[in-house]
């Protein structure tokens, strides 16, 4: 049940306790660099009141902390109802911004970004992995600490990823908690969809690289001097030929079963034939795989967010080729109600 839902001015020494006043709650986070989200109908009664955006939302739930955030869109409805949309403060890392960062952690570049946006922030795992040196120009400050993300990982470092818990941003490791819960067909869960795809797969990967043939002649000009004779130089100059263009393939194991599926990159670097050969590989073993997609609809409980871990055991889907395993869950969507659901993307 709704223990507590605040609504606060900023600006002002004014709040308003609505717990009674709204339905319809929703809450939802994920690891792919998005901001928490909460989304509640209100119903007005209070002459007084108006809903603005910049409102500060603090929301509990059976007295557990849910979300603390910032209300950015509201509709005003016939029958004195507000439809409003807030979010937590990673939404303030989809601006845009240009900066130089030293070479330094993920960690740092994660404080001096929190620092600058002045926000509450707190780094739960600290990476020892340095990264280099970077100019991020007119980048999000999400893609900004994603380059750093995936550096950190590529370098064995660990998984992290942000979160906003409840008005302190976080530097997380994942899973943050590793649920000791089991969650099933025989416990809390009561629908689920298994997806499998090759729609994004590739499995032969070409990187073209084109350049241009360069040639010399000689040109001769004539000039004609203020006394009326006549100059003539000759110099060498540089043309262009027709451009040129090499391929570098890499082909995975199935082109057979799935046909040929091509991925085709544009490069510019001055790497050789070898490295060229282990870029293409690395983007095969990127791309030539299905992607795999396990959606449960449970019972709700707070514990079952995004970057936590927890075990699923569904019977039917070892017919699939999955048995009891621990997942890590990538996007959690709480329905706060009498019945209240939660809807979980699992990482498979």
């Amino acid at each position: 049940m709704i223990t507590k839902f605040i609504i606060k001015r900023r600006t002002q020494n004014q709040d308003w306790n609505v717990k009674n006043l709204v339905t319809n709650v929703k809450y939802s986070n994920d690891m792919n660099y998005a901001a928490g989200e909460l989304t509640f109908d209100l119903i007005e009664v209070n002459d007084g009141f108006a809903i603005h955006n910049g409102d500060i939302i603090m929301f509990e739930w059976d007295s557990h902390k849910i979300f603390k955030g910032y209300v950015f869109k509201y509709d005003f409805k016939q029958g004195a109802t507000y439809s409003v949309t807030a979010y937590d403060g990673l939404r303030y890392f989809k601006s845009n911004d240009s900066m130089v960062f030293p070479t330094n952690t993920l960690g740092q570049r994660f404080n001096t970004i929190c620092g600058y946006l002045e926000l509450p922030h707190k780094v739960i795992a600290m990476p020892q992995h340095k990264l280099k040196a970077e100019l991020s120009d007119n980048k999000s400050y999400f893609s900004m600490l994603q380059s750093g993300i995936d550096s950190t990982r590529r370098a064995g470092d660990g998984h992290y990823f942000l979160r906003d818990n409840y008005g302190m941003i976080e530097l997380r490791k994942y899973p943050h908690y590793q649920l000791k819960m089991i969650i099933g067909d025989k416990s809390l869960v009561t629908d689920y969809t298994l997806s499998r795809s090759i729609d994004k797969a590739a499995n032969v990967v070409k990187l073209v690289k084109s350049s241009t043939t360069k040639g010399k002649k000689k040109v001769t000009t004539v000039k004609t001097t203020k006394n009326g004779k006549k100059k003539q130089t000759t110099k060498t100059v540089t043309t262009k030929g027709p451009k040129k263009m090499s391929a570098t393939t890499a082909e995975g194991s199935t082109i057979d079963s799935w046909g040929k599926l091509i991925y085709v990159k544009q490069v510019t670097s001055k790497a050789n034939t070898a490295q060229l050969k282990q870029q293409a590989n690395n983007l095969l073993k990127q791309k030539n795989k299905q992607t795999n997609t396990l959606k449960l609809t449970a019972i709700g409980n707070i514990f079952l967010m995004a970057g936590n871990s927890v075990t699923v055991k569904i019977n039917d889907l070892r017919q699939v080729g999955i048995g009891t395993k621990r997942y890590l869950i990538a996007k959690a969507t709480h329905n706060f109600g009498d019945a209240y659901t939660v809807d979980l993307e699992m990482r498979v």
